[in-house]
């Protein structure tokens, strides 16, 4: 089973499109939106994952949060997610070469992820597709992000193409399992003639979208797009709520609502 069909098989058996972003950040990192001081990361992270369950199809954890963490406490992390029955996504945004991605893959594999995100920008998505493929993790291509700066790369011309229709196209060509689409939300660059042009380009891929929440990105455009082919991150307006469970039951409810 590839990861679009481990996808389709949660989505159906969850009856959800919800990710939650998994992104424990410590009381020292920031003044707000952390884990309680002197909480254990591991058993915060835990304790999140039994809250959202109920109505996430999936689980991405940010290795720059999880940074620190011995490989036994994220092979619990990961255990826990396929306990609930939930795809576990590490969110790395590999960019790099040879054998430094595949040793991001290599622990990838023995943490226990069903996939992992690539930046694309080394240009050796081939490589890295058949590197991620032969250790057993999907490849998320980051190829249209919603953040203002990305714009000038949006922009740019690549092989005659702009650089987010380049992208697209390597994950034609080269196979990748899906990629990293962020939301539009009025007020940043992505606009919905781009998503249907990332389609055109690359098919009905698997979308991880990042953006709505805290964010306030509309998943309603790409839903329509891609269907259940979207993967619907929500991360801090979930896990560091007064009730993550509830407002996990609401973007459920509300990405379900969309579906329709």
């Amino acid at each position: 089973m590839n990861f679009a069909q481990q996808w389709h098989q949660t989505v159906q058996k969850k009856n959800s499109l919800l990710c939650i972003g998994l992104d424990p950040a410590e009381p020292e990192q920031r003044s707000q939106d952390t884990i309680p001081p002197g909480t254990s990361k591991i058993d915060w992270c835990l304790s999140i994952i039994d809250q959202v369950a109920p109505f996430a199809a999936a689980i991405k954890p940010n290795r720059k949060y999880i940074k620190g963490m011995p490989r036994e406490q994220v092979k619990l992390i990961t255990d826990r997610i396929h306990k609930h029955s939930m795809i576990a996504i590490i969110d790395s945004k590999i960019t790099d070469i040879g054998e430094t991605n595949d040793a991001a893959f290599f622990h990838a594999q023995q943490e226990g992820f069903d996939a992992i995100t690539f930046a694309p920008f080394a240009g050796n998505m081939k490589e890295a597709v058949a590197q991620a493929h032969a250790r057993q993790l999907g490849l998320i291509a980051l190829v249209l992000m919603s953040n203002p700066e990305f714009e000038q790369i949006k922009n740019a011309t690549v092989n005659g193409m702009k650089a987010y229709e380049f992208f697209a196209t390597q994950v034609k060509e080269h196979d990748a399992d899906g990629m990293v689409i962020g939301a539009p939300n009025g007020k940043n660059h992505v606009t919905k003639s781009d998503v249907k042009r990332v389609k055109e380009i690359a098919g009905n891929k698997v979308v991880l979208m990042p953006g709505i929440g805290a964010q306030g990105g509309d998943a309603k455009e790409i839903i329509e797009i891609f269907g259940d082919n979207t993967i619907a991150n929500v991360g801090r307006a979930v896990i560091y709520a007064e009730n993550p469970a509830q407002e996990a039951e609401k973007y459920k409810k509300m990405l379900n609502r969309l579906r329709k």
